[in-house]
């Protein structure tokens, strides 16, 4: 016998409607990795997220946390879905803001990371002017040395130098980077002349704890090069660390431009070998903005890159 099916039924049927409530309580337990944070924030019983994430599971025909008596786990399924909900979310609310006739400003909790040394000397003069841009974006930005995984910390974006191995992950090019040998007048006004590059070996260096700039270091010039292996008496990850060693008469560095330009104009520092272009084993330097994924980006992303590109570029 013909089984038909009403309109409402085969919607039914086939297409499992998005229940938006049950998407920001996926997100809300993703960030607190907590039923009963979420449940506290909300006023709800613990119980109704827990109801409310099965059944999302069962929507979705797959398990997003791994429940234990003392832990809540997101699964590899629940990363994936994540980065994809939540821009999906924000859109929806910055639509219905639009439908309102509301003014619609970027706006939620933007998580970045940079470097210790990047970030106090270029992003940190920045952040009042992009406040009083965006006034309703809070701004969370994580300064460390160490790698971050993008992923797995959730950040929105993070800005990384150098070369880029993780081909899973989207970059944009936000600022080459020119690297300048540099002294204080001091420290060259009592050590051995620096005539060419090989001289520098008979002096104390400064270097990176990073391979790339720690090993040698490469001087070209016209179609004349040499390459350098170096020995560096102290070794820092942080290069405003390293800047404040060579201010303080200890020796030669190499060292981004954005790092040392200030000290240059004021005389604090002198650039060494200046005829030469120096750079570390990684001849190919930049500073990159790295995100998740290129698709559905927030527009708090978008926004905040462009602020950066415009201003640093």
């Amino acid at each position: 016998m013909h089984n038909k099916l009403g309109y409402k039924q085969i919607i039914n049927a086939d297409i499992a409607p998005m229940d938006t409530a049950k998407l920001k309580i996926f997100v809300a337990v993703y960030r607190a990795k907590s039923f009963a944070v979420v449940a506290k924030q909300r006023n709800l019983a613990a119980s109704s997220i827990s109801r409310a994430i099965a059944g999302l599971e069962e929507d979705l025909g797959l398990r997003l946390f791994q429940r234990t008596t003392r832990t809540l786990k997101p699964t590899q399924a629940a990363e994936r879905y994540f980065l994809r909900v939540e821009p999906l979310l924000e859109e929806l609310d910055l639509a219905q803001q639009e439908a309102l006739g509301e003014t619609v400003q970027p706006s939620g909790l933007l998580r970045v990371s940079a470097s210790s040394s990047f970030g106090q000397l270029v992003l940190a003069p920045l952040l009042g002017k992009f406040q009083k841009t965006y006034p309703k974006i809070k701004l969370d930005l994580d300064l460390s040395d160490s790698r971050v995984d993008l992923i797995a910390q959730q950040f929105d974006l993070v800005i990384r130098h150098g070369r880029l191995n993780d081909s899973s992950l989207v970059a944009r090019k936000l600022v080459d980077v020119n690297y300048q040998l540099v002294a204080s007048s001091t420290y060259l006004k009592h050590a051995t002349k620096i005539r060419q590059p090989s001289d520098i070996i008979q002096h104390n260096l400064l270097g990176f704890t990073y391979r790339d700039l720690n090993k040698q270091w490469f001087f070209s010039q016209g179609n004349t090069s040499h390459k350098l292996a170096i020995n560096p008496s102290i070794s820092l990850s942080s290069a405003a660390a390293i800047k404040q060693c060579v201010n303080n008469d200890m020796g030669l560095a190499l060292l981004a431009d954005w790092t040392v330009r200030e000290d240059l104009k004021s005389g604090k520092l002198v650039q060494v070998l200046s005829e030469w272009q120096v750079t570390g084993a990684n001849s190919e330097s930049a500073i990159w903005l790295v995100y998740p994924s290129r698709a559905f980006m927030p527009n708090k992303v978008v926004v905040f890159s462009k602020f950066l590109l415009e201003h640093l570029q």
